[in-house]
């Protein structure tokens, strides 16, 4: 059974994990490596994480974790793209996979991503030196809106 995390643990995690250099004519998500997609559909199955289209954005494997950022569900706002974000993540030695699931979005005139508190209110996702040309990726989302 997977174990939820708290909002900052996990937002930290992610920014741990992920962080690297990106530019914003370069960056798109990563194709979704078998071992991921085996990952995903068993916490599907077991119902850690909700039956949607999930879009693999990146991923990362080392001795000490793995862990997976996922989007799903973009819809076109006033403010830019909202979507549902989720961070698949387990630790070194560790049996069970953390699922954290995030409403996000990305504010597409300040290339800023920021996810939604428990309290409904808007934080800035920091810590990524990739943010801006993950927006801007997540802006120019065909099917959003």
């Amino acid at each position: 059974m997977m174990r939820m995390m708290s909002a900052g643990g996990a937002c930290l995690v992610a920014a741990a994990v992920f962080g690297g250099p990106a530019t914003a004519d370069t960056w798109q998500p990563q194709m979704e490596p078998p071992t991921w997609v085996k990952i995903r559909e068993t916490l599907t199955r077991s119902g850690d994480l909700p039956v949607r289209p999930w879009l693999f954005m990146e991923g990362l494997q080392t001795p000490a974790l793995r862990a997976a950022e996922y989007l799903s569900d973009p819809i076109r706002t006033p403010a830019g793209v909202e979507f549902d974000g989720a961070l698949l993540l387990q630790k070194k030695e560790a049996v069970d996979w953390q699922v954290r699931l995030l409403r996000m979005r990305a504010l597409c005139n300040q290339m800023r991503l920021q996810r939604q508190s428990a309290k409904g209110e808007w934080l800035d996702y920091i810590g990524r030196d990739d943010t801006p040309a993950k927006a801007k990726w997540i802006c120019g989302l065909g099917g959003a809106g």
